[in-house]
């Protein structure tokens, strides 16, 4: 994957990609260890009679480039978990860096934020063998954090209990492979099984995928929250203002700067304008923040509001308690009502014993795990996973654009949005990104040396597709998603419109992610679009799963009331993406905040009573 050329170190004889790169797969889950075991091994394989681990390195390179044309979804699924492993492997090593004159940094404008207090948060560490509250909250991500501030600040007794670890700006890892290790759940490998599968990152720190998150900030749009309305008999859908406007508040939301966003963002506007399209800068949590590339591993200066630096140190302020590297592992019931959370701190048991409610707040994902290990059934539960599903286009120029220097995620076209289409310009950092480039050994290596010269767009689809979390037979969970034809065509289609902006902007070759045709050039968009790919031969990803324990009026349809109640069960709620009832089609942080708030006080309230 990475022989090595013009001046790039070559991996194994120059950087040592195997070494770090077993320590990090040896530190995954067993579940995911075993898939990746299962699929190098599978990989090595592929050759019969040969192995690839043992031939030569012309044929080694012949075999790859072979993959990269193959129309095998399988192979192609492969060949990308060999480029994602050989990306992070060789994209953090400083000697790439240096040649790609890659940099990683944070800046604000004006003066950057004080430095932290020794323990913002208080003691975070779980003392002997248990604890009592009144609340108990499992996550700490955007629900779970609000909730927490909303309940403390009613007067109640809260704990926090977060299965990962507590960092901040002088603690977060420099290494792209510690912080998935450290930062994600699944070190950074969870996965929706299907066809395409499709990786969906999830946070697990205490502030939970805040942490890890881009920062944009979208009110969801009103026809989403009428149809909640409408459709699924939340009576406060529609009235979420005050909500929306505290929470861009707490977090100092604002828009990018377009002056000083950076070149990538601003290829994309120029683009867009040329097309007459609809386009505007992106709101972010993250203040008079100019300069950002560390997103997804932490933000150096904190700038960025997550919720460890923004509700949570709120909640504690009030009383609350924050407990880190506790996972929440049952539901605790007497009867029907819940009473609190039976947890492991490393191997040990911890319980926790809540007065007066429980609170679901793991996401989209923890969320359902946690209520169907409980042994909570309804027909719905896990089931109606959303998740954006997302193509990452790259476009080259002969400009140069070093897409990282301004902000990471900084401008969006939204001409599309009422048929569920968003564009947003996110440049990935090179650990992360550079996998999504065509090719494989020299041909790879090559786009590689023009790194400063790519450009790149997300388009994410508000999808009809659905996918489901359950367990498998040996009690790992398995998330499973199936991409609908229809929703597959509106990618392309949007894969389509992002290639025009980018040729409008001066692009020379622009980056698909679709199987048979990687690499568009000008003049070829009209038969990109008309081949009709299926869906198997999209390269996608995904960052906002949501609608796995959804809430309705109707018990049939709604695991949870829209108080978020849980059904079936007293005194047990969730507060978290979880509760959605569709998808709702941009970056959902800030309608995770403002449900979790309608829930929080409707529960304070009612406990006062």
């Amino acid at each position: 994957m990475a022989p090595g050329l013009d001046g790039l170190p070559a991996a194994g004889r120059d950087v040592d990609v195997a070494g770090p790169l077993a320590g990090y797969v040896a530190s995954l889950p067993q579940r995911s260890l075993r898939l990746v075991r299962l699929g190098l091994r599978a990989f090595d394989w592929l050759p019969f009679p040969w192995r690839f681990s043992r031939a030569s390195l012309e044929a080694r390179q012949e075999f790859l480039a072979r993959l990269e044309r193959s129309r095998s979804a399988w192979q192609q699924d492969l060949l990308l978990l060999l480029k994602v492993l050989c990306g992070l492997g060789y994209g953090r090593d400083p000697a790439v860096q240096r040649r790609l004159g890659y940099s990683l940094r944070c800046e604000v404008a004006g003066d950057p934020p004080p430095p932290p207090s020794e323990r913002p948060l208080g003691d975070l560490r779980p003392r002997g063998d248990g604890a009592e509250c009144d609340v108990a909250i499992a996550g700490s991500g955007a629900g779970g954090a609000v909730a927490a501030a909303i309940l403390a600040e009613a007067g109640l007794d809260v704990l926090v209990l977060e299965a990962g670890p507590y960092l901040d700006r002088r603690s977060y890892p420099e290494d792209p492979l510690d912080a998935l290790r450290t930062l994600y759940r699944d070190g950074g490998l969870t996965v929706c099984e299907g066809r395409p599968a499709i990786p969906v990152p999830v946070g697990r720190a205490v502030g939970g995928t805040t942490v890890i998150n881009s920062g944009t900030c979208f009110r969801a749009p009103d026809r989403v929250l009428a149809a909640w309305r409408e459709r699924f008999g939340v009576p406060w859908a529609g009235d979420l203002e005050a909500e929306y406007a505290e929470a861009e508040r707490a977090l100092d939301v604002r828009e990018v700067d377009v002056e000083r966003m950076g070149r990538n963002g601003q290829l994309v506007m120029e683009g867009a304008a040329a097309l007459g399209l609809s386009h505007r800068p992106l709101a972010r949590n993250a203040g008079a923040c100019v300069q950002c590339s560390s997103c997804p591993i932490g933000c150096r200066l904190d700038v960025k509001r997550a919720m460890h630096v923004s509700y949570l140190p709120r909640a504690v302020a009030a009383g609350a308690r924050v407990h880190a590297g506790v996972e929440a592992r049952a539901i605790r019931f007497e009867g029907r009502r819940a009473t609190g959370l039976a947890c492991r701190v490393g191997g040990r048991p911890f319980e926790v014993r809540a007065r007066r409610a429980v609170i679901a707040a793991g996401g989209a994902i923890g969320t359902p795990e946690l209520l169907l290990r409980s042994g909570l059934r309804h027909p719905e539960l896990g089931r109606n996973l959303r998740i954006h599903p997302a193509a990452w286009i790259g476009a080259r120029f002969d400009e140069e654009v070093r897409g990282w220097e301004g902000v990471m995620q900084s401008y969006c076209v939204d001409e599309w949005e009422d048929m569920g289409l968003l564009m947003e310009a996110t440049f990935t950092p090179l650990a992360f990104g550079a996998q999504w480039l065509p090719g494989t050994g020299r041909e790879h290596q090559e786009r590689l040396l023009a790194y400063d010269r790519l450009g790149s767009n997300g388009v994410h689809l508000s999808d009809a597709s659905a996918g489901r979390v359950s367990f498998a037979g040996d009690g790992s969970t398995r998330i499973t998603y199936r991409l609908r034809r229809d929703d597959a065509r509106k990618l392309v289609f949007g894969i389509a419109r992002a290639a025009e902006i980018f040729f409008a902007a001066g692009a020379t070759e622009v980056y698909s992610q679709v199987r048979g045709m990687a690499t568009i050039r000008p003049g070829q968009v009209a038969a990109f679009e008309s081949a009709d790919p299926p869906p198997a031969a999209l390269r996608l990803e995904a960052f906002h799963p949501m609608g796995t324990a959804r809430m309705a009026s109707d018990e049939r349809v709604g695991v949870a009331s829209p108080a978020g109640a849980v059904r079936g069960h007293e005194a047990l709620y969730v507060a978290d993406a979880s509760l959605f009832p569709t998808s709702i089609g941009v970056n959902p942080m800030l309608t995770v905040i403002a449900c979790a708030a309608r829930v929080a006080r409707g529960l304070a309230e009612r406990l006062e009573g």
